[in-house]
């Protein structure tokens, strides 16, 4: 019985037992694993509660506004928008020039051969800051090439009876004062004195391109996206104001829809800055104590992963709010004297 009892005992695996302190330091390994998850449970969940009650709140209860446009600012935002919105070369929102699809076309064909940007625009009246309106339209609109200012604008204004010319730097060679008023004078003002504006600036565009063609084509220039940064930030203001002016004035669905996607974004950048700053206190703990290197590397990696992760959706927000247009770029910079003619 006793041998039995003996073999047994020698065939059966023991398993070894943990001892207390290894077992301790896997119950700790376990709740760094889930200490993470967590965090951004404790934190997203009451930040996105938080915020959309309170927002939910000024939703039903903070009375509806239609905003008050005035009619500078409605210029401003067609201004912003460019002739691109309407055709490439022809900014005309009003329709007061007319059906000048084939000006455009050849406009664009012109440009496509030479790199010389040639835009045409017309408004009802000039706005009251005048010179300074159509320098920053050429500014924002940038015809030509960058770094050659090799653009011009053609400004109309009907209900003023002006023509005002914004010629760029890189074409005062080809385009002085003097050629600009016999050019603007022998075609569009002929017919603006009769009242036909479209079949003067079809009239105008063949000789001012046969001018145009005699300045070399131009190469552009490599551009600095830092600079571009100014101007692009610009733009996150601007959009938060139309958001805020369509919460005032839209309905309560359209206010609880934009008061949603706001408390969702408060609560995702609450999550990410906590794991963030959670991997960042928990790595210093970890260098202060001078802990095992491969989990220093391992905490090294969470805090990388977290930035980057906070960079992606700062990323993906600003290209929503600014578009690609810082990078992607206008063709060029604009500057130049303008021209004013009247008839």
């Amino acid at each position: 019985m006793g041998d039995l009892r003996a073999r047994m005992t020698k065939a059966t695996p023991t398993t070894p037992a943990v001892s207390p302190p290894d077992q301790r330091a896997h119950m700790r390994a376990l709740r760094r694993r889930v200490r993470g998850p967590r965090i951004g449970l404790l934190v997203g969940v009451p930040a996105f509660v938080v915020a959309a009650a309170v927002a939910g709140v000024a939703s039903l209860r903070m009375p509806i506004r239609a905003p008050v446009t005035s009619p500078d600012v409605q210029l401003e935002e067609l201004v912003r928008k460019g002739p691109a919105s309407y055709f490439h070369h022809v900014f005309d929102p009003g329709g007061l020039l007319g059906q000048l699809g084939q000006v455009d076309s050849t406009l664009d064909d012109f440009e496509r051969e030479t790199s010389h940007g040639v835009l045409l625009a017309a408004l009802p009246r000039l706005p009251r800051d005048g010179t300074e309106f159509t320098m920053r339209a050429a500014e924002t609109w940038q015809p030509g090439v960058n770094g050659a200012d090799n653009g011009i604008i053609v400004f109309v204004f009907p209900e003023d009876r002006l023509v005002r010319v914004e010629v760029g730097y890189g074409l005062e060679s080809a385009l002085p004062d003097v050629e600009v008023h016999r050019l603007v004078s022998s075609t569009l003002l002929q017919a603006a004195r009769t009242g036909d504006l479209a079949a003067g600036v079809e009239a105008l565009v063949p000789p001012l391109l046969e001018r145009l063609r005699t300045v070399p084509s131009a190469v552009p220039k490599p551009r600095s996206r830092f600079a571009d940064l100014a101007v692009t930030a610009w733009e996150i203001p601007r959009r938060a104001r139309l958001v805020w002016a369509a919460w005032l004035g839209g309905v309560t669905r359209l206010r609880l829809t934009i008061s949603a996607a706001a408390a969702f974004l408060v609560a995702l950048f609450a999550v990410l800055l906590s794991r963030l700053a959670y991997s960042a206190v928990l790595l210093t703990r970890r260098v202060r104590a001078r802990g095992d290197p491969a989990r220093l590397k391992s905490l090294a990696l969470d805090l990388v992963n977290s930035l980057l992760r906070l960079g992606q959706v700062a990323l993906i927000l600003f290209i929503m709010v600014v578009g690609t247009s810082f990078f992607f770029p206008g063709t060029g910079d604009f500057g130049g004297a303008g021209v004013d003619l009247r008839w």
